[in-house]
């Protein structure tokens, strides 16, 4: 177990719902489903220790007119250099993570954030709101701990966040690693071209295409059947796709003007809740996108956080790490996987 979680206040084990759809089973966001799927940046250690750095040199010498005691023998001070966002400890107490919490918000709401700027800030939230869903009874006290300012953009992340973890099917964690593939997303931009793109073609917000797509695969990034047999970034079935799209269902721009297509046919420019619920048959489902949905447009610059969120794993063997590179054609043991990549521990009793 890390060392930060071993407190006597410590949170519970990271727990996340697990779903018949493909991102649901991540881990992370557990946006969602049954993959809740999350993360971070190449290193799994989120307290890694910061590295340290000599102290300045060259203090000032005795003034003259004083006696000055005799020098002693010169030390070398050592100051920790901050972490990153996404390498700090994890929260172990409401007020810590209420403060996080506003420091993170804080920063993905700072106009003119680009991609790069906001990617560690946003690996670092997907991972505090990970932390409340574990620990849910903190949440009154943490949603009123945080600044006024990003209190709205809290409680809808949270909203989104408390709705996936009601999907779980299993309190069981699973003993062994997805048959996966995991690659890198689309650029920011120009998947959000894509969502732009089809929203002018069909009238169905951008901002509720980018919630489904982040839900759904984490933007790309899992890749592979679902239990349910959906495929590609936006999982459509097979059988739907054919009934109301055209292209392939495999490719971001043909799924995601798939997307638009399909809930625009559900009714969506009259009913935007009922068509989404045709898109996944569960009120929470509903819930977690338009909370998402809404979160983006009040503020669209918090997408590029959105787009930096990882594949996490919740495990038996704890929160993991799944890298851009993975492939498994079949599951295999998560705690031989993870004696194989330590690199990929996040958090939990492992």
């Amino acid at each position: 177990m890390a060392a930060h979680l071993m407190t006597r206040h410590r949170p519970r084990p990271l727990r996340c719902p697990r779903r018949r759809a493909l991102a649901v089973a991540a881990v992370v966001t557990a946006s969602l489903a049954a993959a809740c799927s999350s993360g971070g940046g190449g290193t799994a250690a989120l307290d890694r220790a910061g590295a340290t750095a000599p102290a300045p040199t060259g203090a000032a010498a005795p003034s003259a007119s004083t006696t000055a005691p005799p020098a002693a023998p010169a030390t070398t001070a050592t100051t920790a250099t901050p972490t990153g966002p996404d390498q700090a400890p994890v929260p172990d107490t409401p007020a810590a993570l209420a403060a996080e919490l506003t420091r993170v918000e804080t920063e993905l709401g700072r106009p003119g954030l680009t991609p790069g700027d906001a990617a560690p800030w946003g690996r670092r939230q997907q991972l505090l709101y990970l932390v409340l869903s574990s620990n849910p009874e903190w949440a009154p006290e943490v949603t009123a701990a945080v600044a006024e300012t990003v209190r709205p953009v809290v409680e809808l992340n949270w909203e989104a966040r408390r709705n996936l973890s009601a999907l779980v099917n299993s309190e069981k964690l699973a003993d062994t690693m997805p048959a996966w593939d995991i690659g890198a997303p689309l650029p920011a931009d120009e998947l959000l071209g894509y969502y732009r793109e089809a929203a002018d073609a069909t009238g169905v917000p951008w901002e509720v295409l980018a919630a489904i797509n982040l839900v759904e695969s984490r933007m790309g990034r899992i890749r592979g059947l679902s239990t349910a047999g959906a495929v590609g970034p936006m999982q459509f079935l097979p059988s739907t796709w054919s009934g109301c799209c055209s292209g392939d269902p495999t490719v971001d721009r043909d799924a995601i003007i798939g997307a638009a297509t399909y809930l625009k046919q559900r009714g969506a420019l009259k009913d935007l809740n009922r068509a989404i619920h045709g898109y996944n048959n569960s009120d929470h489902y509903v819930r977690a996108v338009r909370a998402y949905a809404d979160t983006l447009s009040a503020d669209p610059g918090r997408y590029y956080g959105y787009h930096a969120w990882e594949v996490l794993f919740l495990s038996s063997a704890g929160l993991l790490r799944i890298p851009e590179g993975y492939h498994q054609t079949e599951p295999v043991d998560a705690a031989t996987w993870l004696t194989q990549h330590p690199e990929a521990f996040v958090a939990g009793d492992a």
